[in-house]
């Protein structure tokens, strides 16, 4: 069985938009796609710069890619409600609604939207809500930042689907953080990844008020738990030793290992890049 494959793209030698459009290509995108959606990081009132949010540059640099390639697809920008945020307050201040409105994108707030019951074998539950317009879509993307987490070490991929639960108080289920993780992944499965690593955050007090770091990658591929042990690795952790990505593993969603289609550092380890992005770790 072939290795899921995982590529990243430095942003700091060329445009955000051609480093998409190269990581688009690299990842193999269909053909054609008639409706999409990509699930952002808004999780609250901060502003790009600090790391913890979409950067509208880097949306804006996804959706030019993808009109190049789908001219006449319906495009959904979508997020959730969470427990200290309403979407329909964070489009207009951080800045998404225009950068949707320049390459005819739609801002979804998913609260508002249609739900559906998908039956799961999860680690908690059985069955769970999810918004029914990412089971229309054609292709589905995750677009998530890469940031440091207090209670999860990081947040990446998988836990960027843990917004997508439907109650709006999502506190409760802290208490079992890890396998609501991993459940909300078995509902939903988007067709790719791709991570924000342009602008992360770092420290203990991630993901929303730890510190900006640079570091100038965006990252892509279709294995949820492959793509985040490799940001799980650049950021200097043991992917193993992350509680819902091992949990991930285990129940089946993807692979530790992958292997590298496009290597931004010129090697195959991690020694430089574990280097330039040294973060908190427990």
């Amino acid at each position: 069985m072939l290795e899921p494959i995982v590529c990243a793209v430095r942003t700091k030698d060329q445009p955000r938009s051609v480093a998409m459009a190269r990581l688009i290509n690299l990842l193999g995108f269909p053909g054609s796609a008639t409706q999409i959606a990509i699930k952002l990081n808004l999780c609250d009132y901060r502003k790009w710069e600090t790391g913890a949010t979409s950067d509208p540059k880097v949306v804006g640099a996804l959706l030019e890619a993808l009109r190049a390639r789908y001219h006449h697809a319906k495009i959904f920008l979508c997020e959730n409600d969470s427990t200290d945020t309403l979407v329909e307050n964070l489009w207009g201040y951080l800045g998404i609604d225009a950068v949707a409105a320049r390459y005819d994108a739609r801002c979804i707030s998913l609260s508002k939207e249609a739900w559906t019951q998908v039956p799961i074998r999860g680690l908690r539950c059985s069955g769970l809500e999810v918004p029914a317009l990412f089971q229309e879509c054609d292709l589905f993307i995750n677009h998530p930042k890469l940031k440091t987490h207090g209670k999860t070490r990081i947040t990446c991929g998988l836990k960027n689907l843990f917004g997508c639960y439907r109650r709006k108080d999502k506190r409760l289920l802290h208490h079992y953080l890890d396998e609501a993780i991993v459940d909300i992944n078995m509902a939903i499965r988007p067709h790719f990844v791709i991570v924000d690593a342009d602008l992360c955050v770092e420290g203990n007090r991630g993901p929303t008020q730890g510190l900006p770091k640079q570091v100038g990658l965006f990252i892509g591929g279709q294995d949820p738990v492959a793509v985040d042990a490799f940001c799980a690795r650049l950021m200097g952790f043991w992917p193993y030793a992350i509680g819902h990505l091992r949990k991930a593993a285990r129940a089946g969603l993807g692979s530790f290992a992958y292997g590298l289609g496009q290597n931004p550092f010129g090697h195959t380890g991690f020694s430089s890049a574990s280097a330039s992005f040294s973060l908190w770790a427990l």
